[in-house]
């Protein structure tokens, strides 16, 4: 079956809004919305497709972008391969040229609009962001100034791991960890093996690899589910969940894991491809590999040191 490549452009405008376009209602999925972009033509690679397709459709010319996410969609009669970049500066005002309508969209309010199902991934990795920190502690004080200082540092998702304390003790620290989280606006996961009898319906979690493996179908609660996985098999296991994001270890080697065998780069970026989810690279990350991990198609870079102040 012949595959099509489709440029995606992911534009904000100056404070944060996201632009999405309504597909025509005789066209293919019309009546959806939809992230502008379109066909590769010729030899362009996906960069050079979306500085084209953006001009054409909305009089932009974007200065920069980076890749985001690719995902792999198959219908009936075709394979599309969506090439999705973000558009970090661009020149011009959008309009449009093709007669599409447009919205300027916070992140929360794409939640109100349909788009097609190959966009889920899409969006998932949108809200996402690009960077994971992953938090413990054995006391209030020590989680919430670990809060604060990855706040400080622009992080916006974080997992709580609180490991070896009391149900009791547990609880305490999550209580304040939750206030702080919304005082800081920080999106949280609760690590699924910490001993919590009162998670929140919306709040996210985030499955060990032995629980994601044990699960038959996602979780229930509306926050965000990711998994941490070692394998291409758990990798596939997210997928088929249809949970959010993944995380994969370890891309380096780490000194908390020596006996685990490192993926290398490589390794990493074969089996994000063969998948249709974000995934963030962890193990032995440093804050300078975050240029490589996007080009090996990582959703961004994750870690527990990698944060520490």
């Amino acid at each position: 079956m012949a595959r099509v490549d489709v440029a995606i452009g992911i534009v904000r405008d100056k404070i944060g809004r996201i632009l999405i376009a309504r597909r025509k209602d005789d066209a293919h999925l019309g009546g959806f919305w939809e992230f502008p972009g379109g066909k590769f033509e010729g030899e362009e690679d996906a960069s050079e497709a979306l500085n084209r397709e953006l001009f054409e459709e909305l009089n932009i010319k974007p200065k920069s972008s980076s890749s985001l996410i690719k995902v792999n969609y198959s219908y009936p009669d075709i394979n599309v391969q969506l090439h999705v970049r973000e558009v970090h500066d661009f020149e011009g005002t959008p309009v449009s040229r093709e007669g599409q309508s447009l919205k300027w969209l916070t992140l929360h309010e794409l939640n109100n609009y349909a788009f097609p199902e190959a966009n889920k991934p899409i969006l998932s990795a949108i809200k996402l962001g690009r960077q994971y920190a992953i938090i413990g502690g054995k006391s209030v004080p020590e989680v919430l100034l670990e809060l604060d200082d990855i706040a400080k540092q622009g992080v916006s998702l974080v997992q709580i791991r609180v490991k070896g304390l009391s149900e009791l003790d547990t609880e305490k620290i999550l209580e304040a960890a939750r206030i702080r989280c919304h005082e800081l606006s920080l999106t949280y996961l609760i690590n699924s093996q910490m001993p919590v009898k009162n998670n929140q319906v919306d709040e996210g979690v985030h499955l060990t690899s032995s629980d994601l493996m044990s699960l038959s179908q996602r979780p229930e609660n509306t926050g965000f589910v990711g998994a941490s996985c070692h394998s291409l098999q758990e990798l596939r296991k997210v997928e088929e969940l249809a949970l959010d994001f993944a995380v994969l270890s370890p891309v380096m080697p780490t000194s908390s894991h020596q006996e685990a065998r490192a993926l290398g780069w490589q390794q990493f970026g074969d089996w994000v491809a063969e998948v249709n989810i974000p995934v963030f690279a962890l193990g032995g990350i440093r804050k300078q590999d975050f240029e490589q991990a996007i080009t090996s198609g990582a959703q961004g870079i994750s870690g527990i040191s990698l944060f520490s102040a």
